[in-house]
């Protein structure tokens, strides 16, 4: 998704118009692959956001949507994962800035940002809080998925956001 995410449509096109080396169908494909990504891409981090591993209360993994030691929903998403040799991209500080960046522009100016890494992804917020401001971003580094709190310490905010990946 990041990588999708990142590639330039007018590039692309351009690419598609002026090689003129692929057949139709596979420029059809080319063209249409970015936006086919994106969706599965979505999709997939919709599916995960409900099943996602973790512990119950005595320390056993189990699925954390559906409270069982052995989700369908994960194994199968993992079985398609590995037949296409899919690994998860961790999200780093530059793509966690520009997801913040492009989810924090107010009438599409760009506004400095404060990004700050813990352990399960990056705080943003912006480095002037203006009043009715009232929330950070965290950029999640596994997932990408972007979720808005309340203004608080940054300690309390990834203790808070650490119990909510984790279900609680």
């Amino acid at each position: 998704m990041t990588i999708a995410m990142r590639a330039d449509v007018h590039a692309i096109d351009a690419g598609l118009v002026e090689g003129g080396r692929l057949d139709l169908n596979s420029r059809k494909f080319v063209g249409q692959a970015r936006g086919l990504v994106l969706a599965c891409g979505a999709a997939m981090t919709r599916v995960l956001a409900a099943h996602r591993p973790g512990d119950d209360p005595y320390g056993r993994e189990i699925c954390l949507g559906c409270g069982i030691p052995d989700c369908r929903t994960l194994r199968g998403v993992d079985h398609v994962l590995a037949a296409y040799s899919v690994r998860p991209v961790v999200v780093d500080r530059a793509e966690a800035w520009r997801r913040a960046d492009a989810c924090l522009r107010p009438g599409g100016r760009p506004v400095p940002l404060a990004v700050e890494e813990f352990s399960a992804g990056f705080v943003a917020r912006p480095v002037e809080i203006a009043a009715g401001d009232t929330y950070l971003l965290v950029v999640d580094r596994y997932t990408g998925a972007l979720s808005r709190w309340p203004l608080m310490p940054f300690e309390t905010l990834v203790g808070e956001y650490e119990r909510y990946r984790a279900g609680g």
